[in-house]
């Protein structure tokens, strides 16, 4: 087999089993849950700075601070953390040369939908979040004026 084909194969079969092997729904609940972790530590920080300290800081500025940090961080860590390796029983029997390219293309492509599927999860947990708290801060301000 010329070496163009062999890496072409090993690319499209270590694509093929990524996508296969990927659990998407798993790395987008941890971007979503980090966001919402962030966000509620950032809120009890904010209070209890409030209450030691005397800030005044409004709590959406808080909010806003430990969503924006942690939804970083939640990228950073699927970025800079190894994808998983293929699964050895898919590579027996076959050269050393293709089980190389299958190998780089295999993690190569996990790692893509890793990332891609927990930023999706802070997206999303940063949008709910920040939706749900507008819609309490529009009902306490809203609610404070008719009083």
């Amino acid at each position: 087999m010329p070496h163009d084909s062999l890496h072409l194969q090993a690319k499209v079969d270590a694509e093929s089993d990524a996508k296969r092997d990927v659990d998407v729904l798993a790395y987008f609940g941890s971007g979503m849950s980090a966001t919402f972790a962030a966000a509620m530590c950032g809120l009890m920080t904010g209070f209890i700075a409030d209450l030691t300290l005397g800030y005044g800081e409004d709590d959406l500025f808080y909010l806003t601070a430990s969503m924006s940090a942690m939804g970083t961080l939640s990228l950073l860590v699927p970025y800079y953390s190894r994808p998983s390796n293929p699964p050895p029983e898919r590579l027996i029997g076959k050269s050393p040369e293709y089980v190389t390219f299958y190998a780089d293309a295999y993690r190569a492509k996990m790692r893509s939908y890793q990332i891609k599927s927990v930023a999706a999860g802070s997206i999303f947990g940063c949008i709910t979040l920040t939706g749900g708290v507008l819609i309490i801060w529009v009902q306490m301000v809203g609610g404070s004026e008719t009083d």
